[in-house]
């Protein structure tokens, strides 16, 4: 496995494992990870150089004035290495990588409510839609289907090697797996996978619905896929730079961090293509947009950057957090923010 997470690093290549020659750089996420009780953290690498993304560099943004938002309150103690995040259905759901959990953090309280809810096989992305949670299980190949009112499981439903990244669009969820180089459609009526698995780009982590389409971050090859729902086809593949984590898209943008450039590529759904760059912190990982901006987590600098949606600059000064924030919601007038590294959510208002 080598996506940045608690899972295990695989010694040998395996069904749906890139060759070596695919593999230029693997190479652990970092000390900070070697922490947790020997665990190994990959950072997927791409096999070929590729260029800088088109578009226009707006250079390193490092604004004077106040912060783009402010901390509230203390931060809220979730599982080992929060991973997955996402608000809906009036809270916020966290997954807990280590623990194999998913919490449930009640936005009016500032606390999690509830008892944990067990998933296994390495919990890792999380999704929301069809009045339901969904989990992507890294070690389990499967996706967990949870009732909020019960809080519990409801369905597991088996996907591919290396579920990844998954997002609710177009009436169904949609998953990447990571060592299958494949996305596949879930419906929620059945909670069984719609039609044959759609070949991607290499080592695909994150899925975004935005514009009518379904766009995938594959991570070993530079690319971002554009998915038509419809069609279930890939119908287009666009360039963007060293190593895309994460992706968040409103109806006119298509955001995708580049861990190894520092950067936030900004994708025009109307032309497919890079039409700014925006450098950030460092190593931004998985960001979300809401409230008139794209939010995104620096994991190592500690920090989030806040970008205008509409002007594509860097608003105010990054919002220091907890160590390593690794995902991104937002809802319900806060930005919520899990820091991998100490096991918390921040909590932040946005200035303005």
């Amino acid at each position: 496995m080598s996506v940045e997470t608690g899972a295990r690093t695989r010694p040998s290549r395996g069904p749906g494992q890139p060759p070596p020659s695919r593999a230029r750089g693997l190479a652990l996420a970092g000390a900070a990870l070697a922490l947790m009780a020997g665990l190994a953290l990959a950072v997927v690498l791409l096999a070929d150089g590729g260029g800088e993304p088109a578009g226009s560099p707006s250079g390193h943004n490092r604004p004077a004035g106040p912060p783009a938002g402010v901390v509230v309150g203390r931060p809220i103690r979730v599982g080992e290495s929060p991973s997955g995040m996402a608000m809906g259905l009036n809270a916020v759901w966290v997954v807990n990588a280590v623990d194999e959990s998913v919490m449930r953090i009640d936005p009016t309280l500032d606390r999690v409510v509830g008892a944990p809810i067990r998933v296994p096989g390495r919990p890792f992305g999380l999704a929301i839609g069809a009045s339901s949670v969904w989990v992507t299980s890294l070690d389990g190949g499967s996706v967990t289907r949870i009732d909020p009112r019960s809080l519990r499981s409801v369905a597991r439903i088996p996907v591919g090697d290396s579920p990844a990244g998954a997002a609710f669009g177009s009436g169904s969820l949609w998953v990447a797996n990571h060592d299958d180089d494949t996305v596949v459609r879930i419906d929620p009526a059945t909670d069984r996978i719609v039609g044959s698995p759609i070949q991607v780009g290499q080592a695909p982590l994150s899925v975004a619905a935005a514009a009518g389409s379904i766009w995938v971050s594959n991570v070993q090859d530079d690319t971002v896929s554009r998915i038509d729902p419809r069609s279930r086809r890939v119908v287009r593949t666009i360039r963007v730079g060293d190593q895309p984590y994460g992706l968040a898209g409103t109806e006119r943008s298509v955001w995708v961090t580049s861990r190894e450039d520092d950067a936030v590529a900004q994708i025009d759904p109307a032309s497919n293509r890079v039409v700014r760059t925006v450098h950030v912190g460092e190593r931004p990982l998985y960001p979300r947009t809401g409230a008139g901006s794209v939010w995104v987590p620096n994991s190592g600098d500690d920090t989030v950057t806040r970008i205008d949606s509409g002007s594509a600059r860097v608003v105010g000064r990054p919002i220091p957090v907890g160590r390593r924030p690794y995902r991104v919601a937002v809802g319900l007038g806060a930005v919520w923010v899990a820091n991998f590294d100490e096991g918390t959510v921040t909590r932040i208002e946005p200035a303005g």
